[in-house]
């Protein structure tokens, strides 16, 4: 698998093939393709392996080599391709490029090649003709392949920081047509599909919509559905002890004796340290349990399966439920960038993640914030 590269790294990717671009000797512009069909095949409900690998990857630079090369530790086998109609217009109609293998026979003899051709063919037959298979073009110069293909021209990358030009991604809209020749398809974009449109949301730069621990906001939320459904694969995976109020308040400053000393401290919290709200707690005598400063319980909403955390501010006579404001200092998010940062930061977050012992918050660095995205900030940053 291809690896994922830093912000950091991708920046200096981007002045790497800047610099290549305004060259007065660039190498050559090599093109990738990549046939995608993990969806379909997924769809049809086919394993891994079956019929074809789940990602055929292709280059067609016969010129420069007519063997297989390496990019980001990803291997390309070489075959004759051609893609027209990638024009972008004014007119607001989107392209719809084609896309033309030549077959084989008397152009390139390396025998993987003939049957990753082999298939590619097998595939469109049995996979009703690649139609919503994703195809992605990428665009590199020689000099950015990975050092173990001994190219005259290529540099010394390892597979990790090579760089490229933007991804163009499409998908198999139909297939044109098929003989002895070779197999042509027609792509379209991922907005020209039918029935697709964009989510009807509305993005504010600095107001995050997500409810507060529950769907998209991460922030412990455990659905006991699919994790694709509600959309939060890296949530933090332990638990995350009440932070701060809707105002950004710490609740260290909230909850203090009558000198002024804090009673509470959210990094000695453990999950065991948590009750649901019992109204009516009791001990073996039967008689009624105060819940004492400091003591944070949970009610539990049915409807979105999120838990709503509060602290206790004083001590609190049995029967005065939360959100009582007067007994009980309530655990809420500001919906902002700032409280987005306040929590993942004191939560410890930030911290695991550096030193990688949460692989959940390492697989994902940025801030859970679901305002614009643009706004998004790396955890490592904070």
């Amino acid at each position: 698998m291809a690896k994922k590269i830093r912000s950091d790294q991708a920046q200096i990717a981007v002045a790497q093939i800047t610099e290549e671009i305004h060259s007065l000797n660039p190498s050559a512009i090599c093109v990738l393709y990549e046939i995608d069909l993990s969806k379909i095949k997924k769809n049809l409900n086919l394993g891994t392996g079956e019929i074809a690998p789940d990602v055929l990857r292709f280059h067609n630079m016969e010129a420069l080599t007519n063997k297989k090369v390496s990019f980001r530790s990803e291997t390309y086998h070489a075959l004759p391709i051609t893609m027209t109609g990638f024009e972008i217009t004014s007119n607001a109609s989107l392209p719809r490029p084609t896309m033309y293998f030549s077959s084989l026979k008397g152009l390139i003899e390396e025998a993987v090649s003939n049957e990753y051709y082999a298939s590619l063919k097998k595939a469109i037959l049995e996979l009703d003709n690649l139609i919503g298979a994703k195809v992605t073009r990428i665009r590199t110069f020689s000099r950015f392949l990975d050092a173990s293909n001994n190219i005259e021209e290529a540099g010394d990358f390892d597979g990790t920081v090579n760089p490229e030009f933007p991804k163009e991604i499409y998908y198999v809209q139909r297939k044109i047509s098929e003989d002895k020749n070779g197999i042509q398809l027609e792509l379209s974009s991922v907005l020209d599909l039918e029935n697709f449109k964009l989510p009807g949301r509305i993005c504010v730069a600095n107001r995050c919509p997500w409810v507060y621990r529950g769907e998209g906001c991460c922030y412990e939320f455990k659905s006991l559905g699919s994790d694709e459904v509600h959309g939060a694969t890296d949530h933090l995976p332990d638990f995350a002890a009440p932070i701060a109020n809707d105002e950004d308040d710490n609740l260290t400053g909230i909850i203090i004796d009558s000198n002024g000393n804090s009673l509470y401290d959210p990094s000695s919290i453990s999950v065991n340290d948590v009750t649901e709200y019992d109204p009516d707690r009791r001990d073996s005598n039967g008689d009624p349990i105060s819940y004492n400063p400091a003591d944070v319980v949970y009610i539990k909403s049915n409807a979105d399966d999120v838990k709503y955390y509060y602290v206790a501010k004083v001590t609190v006579p049995n029967g005065i439920s939360p959100p009582h404001s007067e007994y009980w200092a309530a655990d809420r998010c500001s919906k902002s960038m700032r409280g987005c940062k306040f929590r993942w930061g004191n939560s410890g977050a930030g911290q695991k993640y550096k030193s990688g012992t949460n692989t959940k918050v390492a697989a994902n660095p940025f801030l859970p914030f679901g305002g614009f995205p643009g706004t998004n900030t790396k955890i490592s940053n904070l």
